[in-house]
């Protein structure tokens, strides 16, 4: 239980700070280091618990943010960690082995984020609206209706294609609708959210929540750093940047050397994985019956629509997916040491300029800036939370990044075209 409230924080924004303490551990001897997270002006001994949840070293912002809307039971867990307030010795000595993190400079992120989220709470941002959710999950089944009844009772081509085109936009509604759930942003309710979330990736898409929801924090906790974030985690398929290859001349394939020609048809692979083996391993491990349920309708309806229906639902699916997660990130420089997590967010996140259509297209990920920042608010409210977030960027000398939908696809396709030439040049070295 512990871990499903503190599981976001796996990933946060800097290094587990290793103090050099060290204890007894009856397998290892007296060579374990004391890991500690530092929040709210204490460290926090997770030498134990970070076997199942791993730390960082200033958590303060990311577990205010990951978990305000239950921070109640963050705080009861955190109670049962041994802990000890911070000291002027603790500073000095992140200051020697931590030059890089400015600590002076991390603190006035800090206070002035923290100022900011308060200031945007009290004005009603992170409010829900109950008639928007209502309508979202209302568009995603009228739409996921009209696409089953073509693709499973129209009789020509034309009609079942026109079928397939609804069941794509149906499960990019229930894709946006799921993202929601999983952040607890749709109702503010934990358990109706997930609950949302479980019947409407589940029965829509094919895939497990579990799997999302892990895979997803590490993508938040850790924006495009290196071996943390794994959105950047694709290869064999695809690469996206060189820095996350080890050995390019050893770990590259005949695929990614040519994946400006390969990934259209790369990602149904990938979506095939998820929907087989990932959601296996969720079921046997997590055990959920609300899962297995969600997930059985899919597959009922999905044999029910056919094979080469889905085959083009799924590939339609998988390269807006692709495209929407790549345009805010992936083109951007990536990190390989930790830094302030707000910092972090602002220097590999763009926004997408906004317009009607490219809220409903991107299901409010085009504000996707605010949404990392504050990934509980109701994204409807991002965009009221624009000229503020663009004012604290200033302040603190950080970026805030606009492209246009058409510019933001033109980099990551040039993007991806330029790794795969670097890598067919070691390739014939």
């Amino acid at each position: 239980m512990a871990c499903r409230f503190l599981f976001p924080v796996t990933l946060l924004v800097n290094k587990i700070v290793s103090m050099g303490n060290k204890i007894w551990d009856d397998k290892n001897g007296p060579d374990v280091e004391t890991k500690e997270i530092f929040y709210d002006g204490h460290y926090y001994n997770v030498t134990e618990f970070i076997k199942r949840h791993p730390g960082a070293e200033d958590a303060t912002v990311p577990i205010q943010q990951f978990h305000s809307r239950s921070i109640a039971k963050v705080h009861g867990i955190m109670k049962s960690l041994p802990c000890r307030p911070q000291t002027d010795a603790d500073l000095l000595g992140i200051s020697i082995y931590h030059v890089f993190m400015k600590r002076e400079r991390n603190k006035a992120l800090t206070e002035d984020f923290t100022k900011l989220f308060l200031e945007l709470q009290a004005d009603g941002l992170f409010e829900p609206s109950y008639f928007h959710v209502a309508h979202r999950i209302l568009e995603l089944f009228v739409l996921g209706a009209v696409g089953f009844y073509l693709t499973t009772q129209a009789n020509s081509i034309i009609a079942n294609g026109i079928g397939c085109i609804f069941l794509f936009f149906a499960q990019l509604r229930a894709l946006g609708v799921m993202h929601e759930g999983g952040h607890l942003s749709l109702t503010g309710n934990p358990k109706v959210d997930r609950l949302l979330q479980t019947f409407t990736l589940g029965p829509f898409v094919g895939i497990s929540p579990t799997y999302w929801r892990r895979y997803h924090s590490f993508h938040h906790a850790q924006t495009a750093r290196v071996k943390y974030d794994l959105d950047f985690e694709t290869i064999p398929l695809l690469l996206l940047n060189m820095k996350v290859l080890d050995d390019p001349k050893k770990q590259q394939n005949f695929i990614m050397r040519n994946q400006i020609f390969f990934a259209p048809f790369t990602v149904i692979v990938f979506v095939v994985y998820l929907q087989t083996w990932e959601v296996a391993r969720s079921l046997i491990k997590c055990r959920l019956p609300s899962e297995l349920l969600a997930i059985g309708i899919y597959h009922i309806l999905a044999w029910h629509i056919g094979f080469w229906q889905m085959l083009v639902v799924i590939f339609l699916t998988g390269n807006w997916y692709a495209i929407n997660v790549a345009i805010n990130h992936t083109h951007l420089p990536v990190s390989t040491e930790p830094s302030h997590w707000v910092e972090q967010s602002l220097l590999h996140t763009v926004n997408i300029k906004h317009s009607p259509w490219i809220d409903w297209w991107m299901c409010l990920l085009d504000y996707q800036i605010e949404h990392h920042l504050f990934p509980t608010m109701p994204q409807f409210s991002n965009r009221l939370a624009v000229d503020r977030v663009k004012a604290f960027a200033k302040k603190h000398g950080l970026p805030y990044q606009v492209l246009s939908y058409k510019e933001a696809v033109m980099r990551v396709i040039a993007n991806v075209y330029n790794v795969s030439n670097e890598l067919k040049k070691i390739h014939n070295e």
